[in-house]
């Protein structure tokens, strides 16, 4: 008896001490690690099972967390929960009775909740459901806490994250501030940033990496007063990681803190001497448990994506790995961020200028403007203030690095805007704290400045906030017997079909295929039949090959044309019944539908579309080769061009006829004739290239189709630019509506031509 009373003491209190770690930030931590453990176990075909297990292991691995913990968990008293609690709760239920339609949650995000909930993103049948597969870990968190409490409170996980994220704000200030309710003020401020609160009530989930990016902050920063520095960076690693798992342009936020842990590393012994072996040792094995952690939470899901596509982060960086299920060219989407390379070093000073080129929204109150401009002015102000100093560095690189790899759009910038307004406040507090209290100096005045132009902004962003959200949705404040109505539904709106007559419901429950026509419709279709599989088709980045193509034909024909529908809004009619026809199939009945969105008094005017596979010989053999009018495999756009009589110099404007000799190096037949809108049929082209500036000029047409090692004669007339210099006549065969061949790796012919009066 004596013998056991020792290790029951000893496991009471390590469970007092965990108890005593343990902080809201830990308990989402917990939840995300659930998830994505799930995401390892998506090969079980039993989903009750897989969860128990996932839920298991998160635990064990919770525990772990917590009992390595190295820092003591922190209480937070009245003021932080009066100051900036209460402020967050006000924000959260401004909008919150009135469902989220944001376009993104109707496009995709609510598809990827279902699909995750249930096991991988791709169901059985699928052809690209969702129109961008990123990973769905995000969704499917959002998507548990929406069948706990119901599609309105369902995201109420942003409020939980807002708070955390709070909450280490709040300790990223104390080594500057002591007064509670001060720092408080101080946090809330930090907080209020328009694209932070623009997404507090919908499903967006932008803001769900939020605790994981600060946290990583806070022990980056706390590094050399961790019990076990090993485990501190271990664990610095791993958020990071989950952080990029969440979303890719996280990387942004993350880089700088890598390269700040790898200073640490290698500065933290001696290099020289007789503990150079040991210390690089140490080195290596710190480095290697840091890269495993960072890479579990994105290891299951990249190597699902890279089976299905062949590109483990699809669809970026398709120029490297040539998935034939996304185009290997252009930008993701080039409405936002820089255009040039100047642009890129002061994006986040320029959209203070061109605030629409930062997000669909329009607005930007100058959180990173300011930020950038009070961090660059601290490195010399607070240059002693190591705290300081540091919070402005990682504020100004992750800033920059937003600009360069993440788009320069403000809703990959949540962090950056946090961190950048800590920054502003550290900078304020740093010159205060050298200077004696109630003694004015030019301290005390830039400080004063910092907070006045920090205050401004933060109203600024109260503004946009109070007018706009993605969703579009009123406030309490506009229609508030609206919102009384809404809100009476709240913890009883867990399912759509609820909302439903059993008509309607019966109506949708036949539905054995569904077809994505247009944008907005996989939501609806994944909530009111989630059994059935959905097939692209408007998204023409996943018919750009001939593989994509058939993998398409046979998901339609593996359907044996069975009750086959489609959803979209009845203003997006003419675009489904566009893309229907794209795609060589035909359209049956249209009945339109007033669709309740979790609200009866919250309808949506849609259109029920069906759609059936050609009957006849002649429309079913072109929906069957519809493939043909597509790019080949990379592989064949091999091409040799040979130039018989190239002039050297032209006169500006002039045409000349130049004689090629063409040779197909690939393994398919080059089509010399194409569909009636003249695409599909490969001919040749030439550009005018002049320091690094290419002007496209003429076309010449094959005169038969060419089979692959054939050769032809072909004949181009060239006009010379106008304005004169030393040119690069570059001659290329394009695929007419698909690419050009040097895009997908060729080599075109590149002839050196002077333009001379």
């Amino acid at each position: 008896m004596t013998a056991k009373n020792p290790s029951a003491a000893q496991r009471a209190n390590r469970f007092h001490q965990i108890r005593n770690h343990i902080e809201l930030t830990d308990c989402l931590f917990i939840l995300y690690a659930i998830v994505f453990t799930r995401q390892y176990f998506w090969i079980l075909h039993n989903n009750a099972l897989a969860w128990a297990i996932s839920v298991l292991v998160s635990t064990a691995l919770g525990y772990l967390y917590l009992r390595h913990k190295q820092f003591p968990s922190v209480r937070y008293g009245l003021s932080f929960w009066v100051v900036v609690g209460l402020p967050l709760l006000t924000a959260y239920m401004l909008r919150a009775a009135f469902p989220d339609r944001s376009f993104d949650v109707l496009n995709y995000h609510l598809l990827h909740a279902e699909r995750s909930l249930t096991g991988p993103l791709f169901g059985s049948g699928d052809y690209f459901p969702t129109a961008v597969p990123f990973n769905p870990a995000g969704d499917t968190i959002a998507g548990l806490t929406r069948y706990a409490f119901g599609y309105r409170l369902g995201t109420a996980i942003n409020l939980l994250v807002l708070i955390s994220a709070a909450q280490i704000t709040d300790k990223l200030l104390r080594p500057l501030l002591d007064h509670p309710w001060l720092r408080s003020l101080c946090v809330l401020l930090v907080l209020l940033s328009e694209n932070v609160l623009f997404e507090v009530s919908t499903y967006l989930v932008d803001l769900l990496t939020l605790p994981l990016l600060l946290e990583a902050t806070l022990l980056t920063l706390r590094a050399r007063e961790a019990r076990n520095r090993r485990v501190n960076y271990i664990q610095i690693a791993l958020l990071l990681g989950a952080s990029t798992a969440f979303k890719l342009t996280n990387l942004a936020a993350g880089l700088p803190l890598i390269v700040i842990c790898a200073y640490q590393l290698v500065g933290k012994e001696k290099l020289f001497g007789s503990i150079l072996k040991t210390s690089f040792k140490d080195l290596v094995t710190t480095g290697s448990l840091m890269f495993v952690a960072f890479v579990l939470p994105l290891l299951p899901f990249s190597i699902y994506i890279f089976r299905h596509t062949g590109n483990p982060f699809f669809p970026l960086a398709n120029g490297l790995f040539k998935s034939p299920y996304w185009p290997t060219h252009g930008g993701w989407d080039n409405r936002f961020g820089p255009h040039t390379l100047f642009e890129t070093f002061i994006w986040p000073v320029l959209i203070w200028f061109n605030p629409s080129r930062q997000s669909e929204l329009a607005v930007y109150s100058g959180r990173l403007s300011l930020g950038l401009i009070v961090a660059v002015s601290g490195l010399f102000l607070t240059w002693r203030n190591v705290w300081s100093r540091s919070l402005c560095a990682i504020s100004i690189a992750s800033s920059l690095l937003w600009g360069f790899a993440a788009t320069g759009n403000g809703r990959y910038a949540l962090y950056q805007e946090i961190i950048a307004g800590v920054a502003i406040v550290a900078v304020a507090l740093a010159l205060l704290r050298r200077v004696p209290l109630l003694r004015f100096s030019w301290r005390t005045a830039v400080a004063a400045l910092i907070f006045l132009g920090l205050s401004a902004q933060c109203s600024l962003a109260l503004v946009y906030f109070a007018r706009t959200e993605w969703g579009g949705r009123p406030t309490v404040i506009d229609t508030p017997n609206d919102y009384a109505q809404e809100a009476k539904l709240m913890l009883r709106d867990r399912s759509l079909l609820n909302f439903l007559s059993e008509q309607e419901q019966r109506r949708f429950q036949n539905v054995q295929v569904w077809f994505e026509t247009s944008a907005k419709s996989t939501g609806f279709e994944v909530l009111l039949n989630s059994r059935a599989p959905i097939i692209a088709l408007r998204q023409q980045e996943f018919f750009l090959t001939r593989d994509a193509w058939r993998e398409f034909i046979s998901a339609v024909e593996s359907t044996s044309g069975n009750e086959m529908y489609s959803l979209c809004l009845s203003s997006e009619l003419q675009t489904a019944k566009d893309s229907i026809a794209q795609r060589s199939l035909e359209i049956g009945e249209i009945t339109p539908l007033e669709l309740p969105f979790f609200s009866l008094r919250n309808r949506i005017s849609m259109m029920l579309i069906q759609i059936r596979i050609p009957a006849q010989a002649d429309a079913r053999e072109r929906f069957q080769t519809a493939w043909m009018n597509a790019a080949f495999a990379p592989r064949d756009y091999s091409e040799e061009i040979v130039a018989l009589d190239p002039p050297s110099t032209m006169r500006p404007g002039e045409k000349v006829d130049i004689r090629f000799k063409v040779k197909n190096l690939g393994s398919a037949v080059w089509p010399a004739v194409g569909t009636k809108d003249f695409r599909y049929q490969i001919n040749m082209g030439n550009h005018w290239v002049l320091d690094g500036i290419r002007s496209e000029d003429n076309r010449a047409v094959m005169s038969g189709d060419l089979p692959p090692g054939g050769e032809t004669d072909m004949k181009m007339t060239v006009k010379a630019p106008q304005k004169p210099g030393d040119y690069i006549l570059e001659i290329d065969m394009v695929h007419e509506g698909v690419t050009w061949f040097k895009e997908r790796g060729a080599q075109p012919l590149s002839l050196q031509v002077r333009v001379q009066p």
